[in-house]
């Protein structure tokens, strides 16, 4: 990725910020609510400058916090208790952010490390969590 290096740092930082809300909280609402903060992170620096990694960064992350929200909901409503979140889901999810940060410290491509996030995400569809079951998708 090709941010200045400001906005790298103010990425970087908004992200282990993030991760770290993630790990300190206990609700799964209040989880999803402070992954959800990284779309708007992204947002916010690609309004001053555009990098195409920025933009998978956005639609991995409002995807995958959409797919997890909506799990979310389902378990904390009874709705639906058919998928349920893997072991350290959230710390896993939180993980990866971190992972990220660093990668953004380096300089270094983001692309292996969203693929991850997104897989994450799947396994809280029912397709994605077969797939966890079956030992298909490790994360």
């Amino acid at each position: 990725m090709n941010i200045p290096d400001e906005l790298g740092s103010e990425l970087e930082k908004e992200l282990r910020y993030i991760s770290d809300r993630i790990i300190g909280e206990d609700d799964l609402k209040r989880k999803v609510f402070f992954f959800s903060a990284s779309s708007n992170v992204i947002r916010r620096i690609m309004s001053t400058y555009f990098d195409p990694q920025l933009a998978l960064m956005d639609m991995v992350f409002d995807v995958s916090c959409n797919t997890i929200s909506e799990r979310v909901e389902n378990l904390t409503a009874e709705k639906d208790t058919t998928v349920e979140l893997i072991d350290g889901f959230f710390e896993k999810l939180a993980e990866s952010l971190t992972d990220l940060a660093d990668c953004i410290h380096a300089g270094k491509d983001s692309y292996k490390i969203l693929e991850k996030i997104a897989t994450q995400a799947l396994t809280t569809t029912g397709a994605g969590y077969y797939l966890y079951t079956k030992g298909i998708i490790k994360v």
